[in-house]
């Protein structure tokens, strides 16, 4: 019997990364639409873990199963560390991906700092007592040029310092591997592997 758990999430790119990664390990991941909620927690928090915990808990109030939220984004040196928590939300602000790809780059040449960090942390609530938190972090750089067709959201600006290429220019499989939500999936599978939950 797989294990299954609701991915609190209604972004598709990101349930099919999620699907990808933990299905081969006998875990069923159950979309929001699957179990009939509809629900849009508002990500207030001041963490990445604030956000992921909200989405998880808010969700599991409203369903026996276990329930995963992730939240994540990235950080630029250039951009005093910005956007964060923020980072779908700044392209949003300033006209959508190309044009915060302009202003990125820019003020990386400016400052001549092209250091970026890509954060992913996950939360899985209904399962234990407490909440549990697991996190996946990549260093990397932010591209002199735009690369790659795969992927989403910062994907073709950032490239992990363990490939040497953008995200986007990454295979499917190659970004299960080294991207940062997958290295926080990767952490939840092991824990649930220790538990005998999965495979």
């Amino acid at each position: 019997m797989k294990f299954e758990l609701i991915a609190a999430t209604n972004n598709e790119h990101k349930l099919i990364e999620i699907r990808a990664i933990l299905e081969p390990h006998n875990i069923k991941v159950l979309s929001l639409k699957d179990v009939g909620i509809d629900i849009d927690v508002v990500e207030d928090g001041s963490t990445y873990k604030e956000n992921a915990l909200k989405k998880a808990v808010e969700v599991a109030k409203l369903t026996k199963l276990p329930v995963m939220s992730d939240d994540s984004g990235i950080e630029i040196e250039a951009l005093d560390n910005k956007p964060g928590i923020y980072s779908a939300r700044y392209a949003s602000s300033v006209g959508g991906y190309p044009n915060a790809f302009k202003i990125i780059e820019e003020k990386c040449k400016e400052t001549n700092n092209y250091n970026a960090l890509f954060n992913c942390d996950i939360a899985l609530a209904n399962l234990e007592e407490a909440p549990l938190i697991f996190e996946g972090r990549v260093k990397g750089t932010i591209a002199k040029n735009i690369s790659g067709t795969n992927g989403f959201g910062f994907d073709p600006i950032f490239i992990s310092d363990e490939v040497g290429r953008t995200n986007a220019s990454l295979s499917f499989e190659e970004k299960n591997v080294y991207s940062a939500r997958s290295k926080a999936l990767n952490k939840l599978i092991d824990y649930l592997k220790n538990k005998n939950l999965c495979k």
